[in-house]
């Protein structure tokens, strides 16, 4: 008589988020997430197609957590500054997500300048037109020069054994936004 799983696909993909979460997208396999699973693998290709459905899935999830994360941060008045924070702390707080996301070849981004086009970044270039003054044309500059500092920042604390606290972080993202709108 055949095992009955007892997960669901939203089981399997939230299991698989952990997995990434703790230990990086490199060491998600099928292997494992079965393990993890406490079952072979062959309850997880009844389930799903194969490996790449699964970790499209899980891309999707960890997207959809930094979208939250993110947005749940932003400050309508500060949108900019409170968006590269957000972007920041997610290195920080999450390193293994944000290694997945943005620092392998998980992008659909084809250049430096699509970067422009996600939509937190496009809603924070709207702002700095809106609520400061800002040429449209402006307002990209000064973003994509402040999102480059905050990506360095943040790639610094994903991939390395260091931390800032929330204030300092603030405090180095005003500074950089003061010093390029001077």
């Amino acid at each position: 008589m055949a095992s009955s799983v007892t997960f669901t696909k939203d089981d399997v993909v939230n299991k698989a988020k952990n997995i990434v979460a703790l230990t990086g997208w490199e060491s998600l396999n099928a292997r494992s997430l079965a393990k993890d699973l406490g079952v072979s693998t062959k309850p997880l290709y009844r389930m799903f197609k194969g490996m790449d459905e699964i970790k499209s899935l899980v891309y999707e999830n960890i997207y959809k957590f930094y979208d939250e994360f993110v947005t749940s941060r932003i400050d309508k008045d500060k949108a900019l500054i409170t968006l590269c924070v957000a972007y920041v702390e997610f290195a920080q707080e999450h390193k293994n997500l944000f290694k997945t996301l943005f620092l392998s070849n998980n992008l659909s981004w084809k250049s430096i300048d699509s970067v422009l086009d996600e939509k937190w970044n496009q809603s924070a270039i709207v702002n700095l037109v809106n609520k400061h003054g800002f040429s449209f044309d402006g307002a990209k500059t000064l973003f994509m020069h402040l999102w480059l500092y905050s990506n360095g920042l943040a790639t610094l604390l994903a991939t390395n054994d260091m931390h800032l606290d929330s204030n300092d972080i603030i405090k180095r993202i005003v500074t950089v936004y003061k010093d390029i709108v001077k």
